[in-house]
């Protein structure tokens, strides 16, 4: 059996993180390498590594949802306002955990529905995927908006906030665990499941997939649902660290889950979990980082993965199987040859 090579992507993306763990060692090493630094990025990356992890289905499908944390607010909003309506103080956590069962198939409910109606417009519709969730993304805001009065939804249940706040061996937040759980069944279900060999299908040519005899629009379907489910658990695991939901939560997260996904070479056809894995992590490094420096805003950590996607990009355009291949290398080598001959 032969050993699977690691690509010159994952290294290109391996060698980035290391410059950037390596900056900020000598820029900060005390401080950097602290426990509290490092215990803080294990609580912050999960919410968004998560919802990475969902739009990653639109990236690969081709069919991108960009009203999926707009949708997920709207299902924790209506969540906790069942909550609030029938959980009582003096009740026992069993009691409350029953009530919190079913405010949590009220928020994946929520999501479905919301999944179901982007796909009609996509597909039945034929109205592209970017325009029709960025309409869906306005009227899902505007929803949870007009429920709330644009006010923050408090009242969480106790049982529900140990979720974001529980930790084991004194270090280890259950909110990682969740992650590793939603990553290792997102892997699966791209690498080895008949569903997700289609969606690669579907990103790389939609019309081979339909003349192939598949339903595409079922594969389009369950690619923007499940992505909208995966994206909602990063929502709920938000709620349940901030004791809160509101409408515009997440807003800020849309850009870095794109960047994360665009970092790892996620795109039509095409993308790799271990690529995801790690530029989740370096995002989440210079995000810290950067919060080291008093005298930064941040806004740095914008300019500084703006960087890093341009060297990435840079980098990838003129990769090739032997190497690189950049053109102001290749006509110094041609005006060379010509001298030579």
């Amino acid at each position: 059996m032969k050993k699977k090579k690691i690509s010159t992507y994952t290294l290109i993306l391996l060698a980035l993180t290391a410059a950037v763990i390596l900056f900020f060692t000598i820029a900060k090493g005390k401080s950097f390498w602290s426990t509290d630094v490092w215990a803080g990025m294990l609580v912050q990356f999960p919410e968004y590594g998560c919802i990475a992890l969902g739009m990653m289905f639109g990236f690969i499908s081709d069919f991108l949802d960009l009203s999926c944390i707009m949708l997920s607010n709207l299902g924790s909003i209506l969540m906790l306002n069942y909550l609030n309506a029938n959980v009582q103080e003096g009740m026992s956590n069993s009691e409350v955990g029953k009530f919190l069962i079913v405010g949590i198939m009220i928020a994946f409910g929520i999501t479905i529905v919301g999944s179901l109606f982007n796909s009609f417009l996509v597909t039945y519709m034929n109205i592209p995927p970017v325009m029709a969730t960025v309409s869906t993304q306005m009227v899902w805001l505007g929803i949870s908006t007009a429920i709330t009065h644009g006010d923050t939804v408090t009242g969480v249940p106790k049982l529900y906030t140990q979720i974001g706040h529980m930790k084991f061996f004194g270090w280890l937040p259950l909110t990682v665990l969740i992650f590793a759980a939603a990553f290792a069944i997102t892997g699966f279900i791209l690498n080895y499941t008949v569903f997700g060999k289609r969606v690669y299908m579907l990103g790389n040519n939609r019309k081979a997939v339909a003349f192939s005899g598949i339903n595409d629009y079922m594969v389009i379907t369950l690619s923007l649902t499940v992505g909208a489910l995966l994206s909602t658990l990063g929502g709920l695991i938000m709620t349940s660290t901030m004791s809160s939901a509101k409408a515009d939560y997440g807003t800020s997260y849309i850009m870095r889950c794109f960047l994360i996904l665009i970092l790892a070479g996620v795109d039509a056809g095409k993308g790799k979990m271990i690529n995801v894995l790690i530029t989740t992590f370096t995002i989440q490094i210079i995000a810290t980082g950067v919060n080291l420096f008093t005298s930064f805003n941040t806004y740095v950590a914008s300019v500084i993965w703006g960087g890093m996607l341009l060297i990435v990009l840079v980098l990838t355009t003129y990769m090739t199987d032997d190497g690189f291949a950049f053109p102001f290398i290749e006509k110094l080598k041609k005006n060379k040859l010509a001298k030579e001959a």
